[in-house]
């Protein structure tokens, strides 16, 4: 993770220099899922909700319509793995992710501008925890019918047969969204993961962590 925010940090005087470079802060809700076969079989889980908070910059690309976009996120990904009918286990998998976006930026009436674009992601494990939920089949409980917690446990990044996934994760971003005059913007993203985050690899398995989000920030100029 310190490598993140080194390369964050590496960024930031060059942005900041820059005239008309905006810095931001923006938050917002996530769905995340995974991708993939295991043991052949085609994974076929739920999305899991969660929510994302960062650091944004952003800085024009000579005098153009496009501009240099690197931010630095807190992101929650994962997915419900449907173990059976009657079991469910939720991996919540927090993430530090660095964002390297180039958009296009189109200026509209009253001062907005909607913008599009991409790039590249690099995004370092923090503590995540998987949690287990039984289906209550008792007709006299309270929550029959209901899944419910029965334990919880620590994520394990590695590469030996006993982690549950691999460490580090990188891929692709995709945004779009509408900013104001005001300095409040609200933006899509779907990001890709494009490593094989299983810790053990067997023929043609393998798990990447894909996930969207809907964020809403607010800039100010760098004068």
């Amino acid at each position: 993770m310190k490598k993140l925010f080194f390369l964050f940090a590496l960024l930031t005087p060059f942005a900041l220099l820059a005239q008309k470079t905006m810095v931001g802060v923006t938050g917002g809700i996530t769905m995340g899922n995974q991708y993939g076969t295991k043991g052949g079989a085609l994974i076929k889980d739920d999305q899991k909700i969660g929510y994302t908070l960062g650091l944004v910059m952003e800085t024009p690309i000579a005098k153009s319509n496009f501009s240099f976009q690197p931010g630095l996120f807190y992101a929650q990904k994962g997915r419900i793995e449907n173990v059976s009918f009657k079991e469910k286990r939720h991996w919540s998998l927090r993430y530090a992710e660095l964002q390297a976006n180039v958009l296009y930026n189109l200026k509209c009436d009253k001062g907005g501008t909607f913008f599009a674009g991409g790039g590249p992601t690099l995004a370092a494990d923090l503590p995540s925890f998987v949690e287990t939920r039984l289906l209550d089949t008792d007709p006299t409980s309270p929550t029959s019918n209901d899944f419910v917690a029965s334990g919880d446990r620590s994520v394990n990044f590695g590469t030996q047969a006993a982690s549950d996934f691999k460490g580090p994760d990188w891929g692709v971003n995709m945004t779009i969204g509408y900013r104001t005059k005001a300095g409040w913007s609200i933006g899509y993203n779907y990001t890709i993961g494009l490593r094989n985050i299983m810790p053990v690899v067997t023929g043609n398995d393998g798990i990447r962590n894909h996930f969207m989000g809907l964020r809403i920030s607010y800039w100010v100029k760098n004068k």
